[in-house]
């Protein structure tokens, strides 16, 4: 886990829980006093409503990145330990798992089989745009999947259309 928010890099060791939602809420656990004169410097100059950005690494490894505003700024010292907890109203993030989710979809050939695709490369994604009317010898499926005999239909259809070109 890992937070930096409001110009405070807080690492592993002092998180004690992160909680991304709505409302990002970061809380460290500080047991070194000259940790905590660092920390109380930075925490102390925060104030409720200032806007901030923010990058947090979650316990699952999920990268989240975003701004928003600070709700709640709370620090307390108990027996030697000290600790804070920071609230922010997240505005806007971003999140690798979300740009995994929106991102472009790829086209997978129908002809391939798994077996043939190694694990380091992606699937090449293949889109056809041909002009209006060289598609009616190969209507197009209801799915919008291009197989590998729709390609080879148009490759014989473009072959005959430049034959036809360079003959004239």
């Amino acid at each position: 886990m890992y937070a930096k928010l409001c110009n405070i890099e807080v690492l592993p060791s002092y998180i004690k829980e992160v909680a991304v939602g709505d409302i990002l809420t970061v809380q460290a656990l500080i047991t070194n006093p000259l940790d905590w004169h660092h920390f109380y410097e930075k925490v102390s100059t925060i104030k409720i409503g200032d806007r901030t950005d923010f990058t947090v690494v979650t316990q699952e490894g999920e990268r989240v990145i975003g701004f928003g505003n600070i709700v709640e700024v709370d620090k307390w010292s108990n027996r030697g330990q000290y600790g804070f907890k920071i609230k922010i109203s997240v505005k806007k993030q971003k999140s690798l798992s979300d740009r995994r989710i929106r991102g472009p979809s790829k086209v997978r050939l129908s002809s391939m089989q798994p077996e043939n695709v190694s694990n380091d490369a992606e699937p090449a994604s293949v889109v056809v745009v041909p002009p209006a009317g060289l598609l009616t010898a190969a209507p197009a499926s209801t799915t919008d999947v291009i197989t590998a005999q729709d390609i080879d239909t148009f490759q014989e259809i473009l072959k005959e259309s430049l034959t036809m070109d360079m003959t004239a």
